[in-house]
């Protein structure tokens, strides 16, 4: 009797220590099956913040980005846009040094002016080639203030310096024109600006054109209101804000009025297409959804094993104790009352291999949020598999149970 008891307990104790370690098993496992959802989807923002979509507006063949007449409209709806960043975007003008006449304009129309609403837009030109500190470069492209920087080798051959002002009197670009006949035209009166600093020459660098004189493109805004003209942008560019909003993207852009490229459109210098460098990411990003969808496609079987898991050892321990429950039955206990009994000390076991997981996982990788939810699916299922074993086990007479004991 004393050696049926001693092996009884000992069966009890390895029953036990199998239920934990399934417990922190299932733990671990599903820690790693959320952690690989989880690592695929910081892939995917990670993806949106380090391979940008670089957009640009052309005309509709795609065969021009620069030289463009891209209406004011556009130019405001993107620097409205929620889905738009980093948007850069310039106008070209003509000028010349004073208050002229027109038929002179051959003589002293020799200044490119360039209205830009940042550095970056202006060709290769950059924040570290203008002689102010960053702060006071971006609080000049943002303001409308009359005020202009000046190519350092127009300031020394003009003899200017940084304090003057000087009057310039503009031309504009004709957006009526015909291709490869661009005219330009006088903007009426002349306008005064402060040169409020200096910046290095970039003629001659790769995509760069020649540039004497920079002022705000909102500076450039007002002149062309001022004289009763549309605004035109030259170039246009930016970035999108959420490529992982790609398809929202796309559908703003034609509210806005921007249109796909045709092959077969006409040459024309109107910019009204957008040209959207996104291959590169929508490849990576489909790869990394296509991944995700099949994880998540498995969480029902994830959910399912679980259970399966804990009816399977919810039953095999409590064969393993068909004994015990028999007599509490013959004591005069309940059916369902010496079920729970069961079951309490089942989930305790459940919950102690939890927490043993969960001290593994938060040393390893700490993720609260997908522990906590890791131990409330595994509890819930574990709890149903245990709660249908322990039922099924007291749907049998105490007759059966002591002779399946024997």
């Amino acid at each position: 009797m004393l050696h049926y008891i001693s092996y009884s307990i000992k069966r009890r104790k390895i029953a036990n220590l199998v239920t934990a370690g399934i417990g922190v098993m299932l733990v671990l496992l599903l820690n790693l099956y959320f952690g690989s959802i989880r690592s695929y989807r910081d892939q995917l923002a990670d993806l949106a913040e380090n391979v940008p979509i670089y957009c640009q507006v052309s005309n509709l063949s795609g065969t021009m980005v620069n030289g463009l007449f891209i209406p004011e409209r556009i130019a405001d709806a993107l620097e409205r846009s929620d889905q738009v960043k980093d948007l850069s975007y310039m106008t070209v003008l003509m000028a010349g040094e004073g208050d002229f006449k027109e038929a002179e304009y051959s003589k002293y129309l020799n200044l490119h002016v360039v209205g830009a609403n940042q550095a970056e837009a202006v060709g290769e030109l950059s924040d570290d080639m203008i002689s102010m500190d960053v702060e006071r470069v971006n609080d000049f492209f943002a303001s409308d203030r009359m005020e202009c920087i000046v190519n350092e080798n127009v300031l020394k051959n003009r003899g200017w310096k940084i304090g003057d002002q000087i009057i310039l009197k503009c031309y504009y670009y004709d957006p009526a024109s015909e291709l490869n006949k661009v005219e330009i035209h006088p903007m009426g009166g002349v306008v005064e600006v402060t040169i409020v600093a200096s910046m290095e020459d970039i003629s001659g660098k790769t995509n760069a054109i020649r540039t004497d004189v920079v002022i705000p493109a909102k500076t450039a805004q007002n002149i062309f209101e001022q004289s009763g003209l549309p605004f035109f942008a030259d170039t246009v560019t930016f970035h999108v804000k959420d490529p992982l909003q790609l398809d929202a993207f796309k559908m703003e852009m034609q509210e806005i009025g921007l249109v796909e490229i045709s092959s077969e459109a006409m040459e024309s210098y109107a910019g009204y297409a957008l040209m959207v460098r996104d291959a590169s990411f929508i490849a990576n990003a489909t790869d990394l959804r296509h991944a995700i969808e099949l994880m998540q496609a498995f969480f029902p079987v994830v959910c399912i094993l679980v259970l399966l898991i804990g009816y399977v050892v919810s039953y095999l321990s409590g064969n393993s104790r068909r004994e015990e429950f028999a007599l509490m039955r013959l004591q005069g206990a309940k059916k369902i009352k010496v079920s729970l009994v069961f079951l309490a000390e089942q989930m305790l076991l459940v919950l102690a291999g939890n927490l043993v997981g969960d001290v593994v996982i938060a040393l390893a990788v700490p993720a609260f949020t997908t522990m906590a939810v890791v131990n409330v699916l595994v509890f819930v299922a574990y709890l149903i598999g245990a709660a249908a074993a322990y039922g099924r086990m007291s749907r049998g007479s105490v007759v059966y149970l002591l002779s399946a004991v024997q």
